[in-house]
């Protein structure tokens, strides 16, 4: 029938356009997130993600540790003058404090408040003295053994708070039960200095031509003899205005503090940690280091160095043996450009493992792929709903067509109003001669040429296709077409096609 031819070739090709259409829209805009790198959107927020997170806590290590230096400094000058001070009123000197316990607590006493004031006023988890001296120089391995007062908040969650918990790690018990400050539960009488960075190095570097506001020394991250937990001390000598170093002081800063204070945002990626560390080369002293997370991050790192590798895209490869993981690192200046330890390097870093990031990056590319899917989808829908309706008034005025031109019904499309007109006004002035009669009439007046061109005209090949069925040139067959419209008083193909159909439905032959 020809609705159905109709209704289903020409609803076809408008549903293949619409849907070619649809695809070639996809492409290009998939195209263009390809150029721009938004298909790796999910890196690129990682990325961020990262970089802000380092940007924030690096600001915040810097302007800690810069503190923590200047408040060692102020401390030390502070018990040097007044040590010395005292040592001078008695007429003593530093080595006369050996085998006199009285005498040496009562020094140390009076530091006390000099150890909490800056306790409390550093925010640090400790602070404290170690005197170049000792209780007992017969006792065994006394040479490494010294007096001092050593305080620790054991609350460095409260650390901001007027009233934190102070308890004396080490120190004479009669300066704590005097001050109604309780002993840590791994309490000892003196400190061990064996193998003790942050008293040896100070203590060896100190000199006369040396300024004591020049020599502080960070320490790496240890684990505090006696005891489990990892610190990280600032340290400087005590010196009187001679030049004579009778000790050091200090103040510590503890994982749980370092924890609490510099913990990144895990907002995308609970794993994120940062991490403080000495650096030698592309080598991360991760067991020397510093960490800030959610979990216990010491726990996926192998117990060796981690490597810098290469960077991807903005970000660094870090290995760590057989793991790995993304993020970004900066170094942080710890000391002045005059410092003896101003070659000592310091990073730090934030790190994600590379599997998450890896992972994150799979689900938003994911996301991206089923939202295209769904606009595809929607695209394909939407073209078959649209041919189906687009076709729809085309089959009712052929219909209208077929039936009865001549009542001057209006199909709303001008070309078939057109052409209803143009029939219903040829039928009037010859009401007994029939428009498809003068239509076949006017066919035999076509020349051979013109009319093996109608021909494959009516079979639907377009003026290319039958260029090439005649092996005419293109000139050619539009001569031809422009002739056979002027003969036969139509205006398009669609025009013929028209004719063509409605003579076949009513039985004439006309090829």
């Amino acid at each position: 029938m020809i609705k159905n031819r109709i209704k289903y070739s020409m609803r076809i090709r408008l549903f293949v356009l619409l849907l070619v259409l649809v695809i070639t829209m996809l492409i290009g805009l998939f195209i263009i997130f390809l150029i721009t790198g938004n298909i790796n959107i999910g890196l690129k927020d990682s990325e961020e993600f990262i970089l802000n997170n380092h940007t924030d806590v690096s600001e915040k290590v810097k302007k800690y540790y810069e503190n923590i230096a200047a408040e060692v400094l102020s401390f030390s000058k502070i018990v040097s003058l007044d040590i010395e001070s005292k040592l001078a009123e008695k007429q003593l000197n530093i080595n006369d404090l050996t085998n006199n316990p009285p005498l040496l607590e009562d020094v140390i006493s009076d530091e006390l408040n000099h150890v909490l004031l800056y306790l409390n006023k550093s925010k640090s988890s400790g602070a404290f003295i170690i005197m170049n001296a000792t209780v007992n120089d017969k006792l065994p391995d006394s040479e490494n053994s010294k007096a001092g007062i050593y305080l620790k908040n054991l609350e460095p969650n409260i650390v901001h708070s007027t009233s934190p918990t102070i308890y004396m790690l080490m120190g004479n018990p009669n300066i704590a039960y005097n001050n109604n400050i309780p002993l840590h539960p791994n309490w000892k009488m003196e400190f061990n200095i064996k193998n003790s960075p942050y008293y040896n190095i100070p203590l060896n570097f100190s000199s006369k031509e040396i300024k004591t506001p020049k020599l502080y020394y960070w320490s790496s991250c240890f684990t505090l003899p006696g005891t489990y937990e990892e610190i990280m001390t600032c340290t400087a000598p005590l010196k009187d205005s001679n030049g004579n170093v009778f000790g050091v002081c200090g103040l510590d800063i503890s994982s749980m503090l370092f924890k609490l204070s510099f913990m990144p945002d895990k907002d995308m990626f609970e794993r994120t940690f940062s991490m403080l560390s000495p650096v030698s080369g592309n080598m991360i002293k991760a067991e020397q280091a510093l960490i800030a997370a959610d979990y216990t991050a010491r726990n996926i790192l192998n117990e060796e160095d981690i490597n810098i590798s290469d960077s991807k895209r903005k970000l660094y490869l870090y290995e760590n043996g057989d793991k790995s993981f993304l993020g970004y690192h900066d170094f942080i200046k710890l000391y002045p450009e005059d410092s003896l330890f101003s070659k000592d390097k310091w990073i730090l870093s934030i790190m994600v493992p590379e599997n998450d990031v890896n992972s994150y990056v799979l689900k938003t590319n994911l996301r991206l792929l089923t939202v295209c899917f769904i606009l595809m989808s929607s695209g394909v829908l939407l073209s078959f709903i649209i041919s189906k309706y687009y076709i729809k008034p085309i089959h009712n005025a052929i219909n209208i067509i077929k039936q009865n031109p001549s009542t001057g019904t209006k199909t709303n499309i001008p070309e078939f109003d057109d052409l209803i007109e143009c029939i219903s006004a040829k039928e009037e002035t010859d009401p007994d001669s029939l428009i498809l009669n003068e239509f076949l009439s006017n066919l035999r007046t076509l020349s051979p040429s013109e009319r093996a061109v109608f021909n494959l005209y009516a079979e639907n090949n377009s003026a290319k296709e039958i260029a090439q069925k005649l092996f005419l040139s293109i000139n050619t067959i539009k001569t031809h077409t422009k002739h056979i419209y002027a003969k036969l008083n139509i205006k398009s193909k669609d025009e013929l096609l028209l004719y063509v159909e409605i003579l076949k439905e009513s039985g004439k032959k006309i090829i």
